[in-house]
């Protein structure tokens, strides 16, 4: 980095003419950058639990489901459901959504089948209002509607006050999801002109509408943070032009990180939305190093160009192995994410580092080259780098005298996080996540008093040449149905219509066990299904196909449940779903409810390995740098230890880590190493000058406090910022991470300075 910064001061019009080049190839790129939403996005296409809900709903032509919900009551239009205004508006909302190019199918109050007993008692699929217009005899077909199986608590309330139509779409793909969740919002606008209230629910909804929510508060926080984190460094340097220049050189590598990211086509996940701010509090800390090392260098030099000129090319020197060592430490915290199993994850990991050497290289490129050309006078002030200087000087005093009481409070800490530790988890409630006030949050709650639009579905396949309408057939279907349980209820399969119909047309319950069991009737209503109501037949029946047996549907409406409940609640389901099956049967779970259980598995999985792989890299880069294995492990103390201490916080007081402050561990660890690079580097460059152990301790914080202090108070900032953020989640990571980087000053400013001292030599 020192060769590359002298090579810069050289060469500053081929610095330019790089920059402009990378620039002219890279802005447009960056504008392409799109943003992905879904199960694919989050999981990546080629996950197996994403393969496996595709492949279900491929076969029987759709399983992703989310609910338009709509009330009768209050002010509304409608007193209820079978209103006449109540039932046009799910007509025209059916026939709008049923339209859209990947919708399935849409179930509704006006356009469902209704199995009801006509002339000679046979039985026949109505609609309410077919063509928008109720039925002549819709009094009658109330009371039936409401006790139908496939109707309660499916599309109409119990109470008759609120209705669904139930979207189904053909597959996981953002492209399905996003096309119509937009033409239901659209097709909902002008009837909440007239006095309507809707509610949407559903995973396509969450995120497509809380991911959009999510892209415009990202992008809200960008100036605030590049406001707040020059405001900060004007504070520290007391100039605007050196501290709008730490800033600025930052912005060109977080544009050339994004323009990467556009040339590689990775969209933007939500994972990708926290990259702007990161960058920019991450990489605004290598100019701080530079300028700080600057203005110590010129407070100790003459004036004129060549002492300028000379204070520079030392100032580099000082901070340029650390702070390459450090950037190579944050990036393999980032890297870490590639054990990952969410590609978005792996994906934001490969780009946060990308942008943290552009960063890096920016700071020891364009940032040297603005420098020169300031006058010394803006780079530090004498009255602000004296005020500095003192304040570093107590700090430094106070190491030394509280070593030994730091070290036993460290060990008394560090003995408690362990505990806390054993209780972390990691789990969230569904309101956790997006935040009380979120409207997918509100939306899901008022749904809910129709039904849920999550899912969990069930694919049975049949032994070759078992017909669906076989006995052990079906008794392993009712069998698999017994499993509904609390947070898992209304089974919906075959046997649904078939119970209806059967106590239509034959009167009494239909029998699947004992003496009374009649194979051939099962076959006959299945032939009267196919008849009357052949949508019902292909959303619950998928007939053999070439290789492929045979396979009957079952779908469970699943409630949002914490992350904890709803994995062991998966895993039931499951285990007792092997249980039932027969030999030569076997089944696939899947859905929602099972595609955000497995995500739940990811993140966990991500935060053992990857800050068991980002501990490895920072270590081994730490050795590097510091040329001493000794030192490397002196460093890995309160590297680790902020991290500890977090984590064991949580876990004592607990708070779970979710689905973002999953990532903090490795983040900061990579983040934390960097003060202690630039701390130990300060002191073996001392120690070689001729300086005793002591007095180099000391006279290495007294060098390096100031940079320390700042870049902590920026990154601090930059992740204070996300802790106003709506989205929890976000907040939350943004929270957690400013507590970790707080403990991680600490522990360089005391903690290190007490384990040096300790040392001999």
């Amino acid at each position: 980095m020192e060769r590359l910064a002298a090579w810069a001061l050289r060469h500053p019009a081929a610095v330019a003419a790089v920059a402009l080049a990378l620039a002219a190839g890279l802005v447009p790129a960056a504008l392409r950058v799109g943003n992905d939403t879904g199960y694919r996005a989050f999981l990546g296409a080629g996950h197996p639990v994403v393969r496996e809900l595709d492949a279900v709903a491929a076969r029987f032509g759709g399983s992703v489901p989310f609910a338009l919900t709509f009330r009768c009551e209050d002010a509304a239009p409608c007193r209820n459901v079978f209103d006449p205004v109540a039932l046009a508006l799910a007509h025209t909302l059916a026939t709008q959504l049923a339209a859209v190019p990947g919708v399935r199918r849409v179930d509704g109050p006006a356009t469902s089948p209704l199995l009801v007993s006509e002339l000679f008692e046979l039985p026949r699929a109505r609609q309410l209002a077919p063509g928008g217009v109720p039925a002549p005899d819709l009094a009658e077909l109330t009371p039936r509607a409401l006790a139908d199986p496939l109707w309660a608590s499916q599309i109409v309330s119990p109470d008759a006050r609120a209705g669904a139509l139930v979207v189904l779409l053909e597959d996981s793909a953002s492209a399905t999801a996003e096309r119509a969740v937009d033409a239901a919002l659209a097709a909902i606008a002008p009837f909440e002109a007239r006095g309507f209230s809707f509610a949407l629910a559903g995973g396509p909804v969450e995120f497509v509408v809380a991911g959009r929510d999510l892209d415009q508060q990202a992008q809200r926080l960008v100036p605030a943070i590049v406001a707040l984190v020059a405001a900060l460094l004007w504070l520290a340097f007391r100039s605007w032009p050196p501290a709008l220049l730490a800033v600025g050189v930052v912005g060109v590598a977080l544009v050339f990180a994004l323009g990467v990211q556009g040339w590689l086509g990775w969209p933007r996940t939500s994972f990708f939305q926290i990259l702007p701010p990161l960058l920019l509090t991450i990489g605004v800390c290598y100019g701080i190093h530079v300028v700080t090392a600057y203005a110590h260098r010129l407070a100790a030099a003459g004036g004129g160009d060549g002492a300028r000129a000379a204070a520079l090319a030392q100032a580099v020197a000082d901070v340029a192995r650390p702070c390459l060592y450090t950037a190579l430490t944050t990036a393999a915290g980032f890297v870490s994410f590639q054990a990952s199993g969410l590609e978005s994850l792996v994906r934001f990991g490969w780009i946060a580092a990308f942008g943290v050497m552009a960063a890096l290289l920016a700071s020891f490129t364009l940032l040297p080259v603005a420098l020169l050309r300031l006058p010394a006078r803006w780079i530090s002030p004498p009255r602000t780098h004296a005020a500095w200087a003192r304040a570093v000087d107590r700090v430094a005093a106070n190491a030394a005298r509280w070593r030994v009481r730091t070290l036993v409070l460290t060990a008394a800490l560090a003995l408690l996080s362990g505990a806390g530790l054993s209780r972390l988890r990691i789990d969230a409630s569904f309101e956790e996540v997006y935040g009380e006030q979120n409207r997918v949050v509100r939306w899901a709650h008022e749904a809910a008093r129709v039904r849920s639009a999550e899912t969990l579905e069930i694919a049975l396949a049949l032994p070759p040449g078992v017909e669906p309408t076989e006995p052990e057939a079906l008794r392993t279907l009712a069998r698999l149905e017994a499993q509904a349980r609390p947070g898992l209820a209304r089974p919906l399969s075959l046997l649904a219509p078939m119970r209806a119909l059967h106590e239509l047309f034959y009167g009494g319950a239909l029998a699947l066990e004992g003496a009374d069991v009649e194979p051939e009737r099962f076959t006959s209503l299945l032939r009267m299904l196919r008849a009357e109501a052949p949508e019902l037949i292909s959303l619950y029946v998928a007939p053999a196909r070439g290789q492929e047996p045979a396979a009957l549907r079952l779908s469970f409406q699943g409630e949002k449940l914490p992350q904890d409940e709803l994995r062991a609640l998966v895993a039931s389901v499951e285990h007792g779903t092997r249980d039932a099956l027969p030999p030569g049967y076997t089944a696939r779970v899947t859905g929602p409810l099972v595609v955000v259980s497995r995500m739940i598995d990811e993140i966990r999985d991500t935060q053992i390995g990857s800050f068991g792989s980002a501990l490895l890299l920072v270590g081994a880069l730490t050795a590097l740098c510091l040329r001493s294995v000794p030192l490397a492990l002196l460093a890995l103390v309160p590297t680790t230890l902020p991290v500890l201490l977090t984590l064991g916080a949580m876990g004592a007081l607990g708070v779970p880590l979710d689905v973002g402050t999953a990532m903090v561990a490795a983040v900061v660890l990579g983040l934390g190493v960097d003060e202690a690079l630039h701390l130990l580097s300060a002191y073996r460059r001392l120690r070689a000058a001729g300086l005793a152990h002591g007095a180099a301790v000391e006279a290495s914080l007294r060098e390096v406090g100031r940079a320390l202090l700042t870049s902590a108070a920026a990154l601090g900032a930059g992740f204070l910022v996300l802790a106003f953020v709506p989205w929890k989640s976000l907040a939350s990571f943004g929270v957690v991470s400013v507590v970790a980087i707080g403990a991680s000053l600490l522990a360089d400013l005391l903690v290190l300075p007490a384990l040096m001292l300790l040392r001999r030599s």
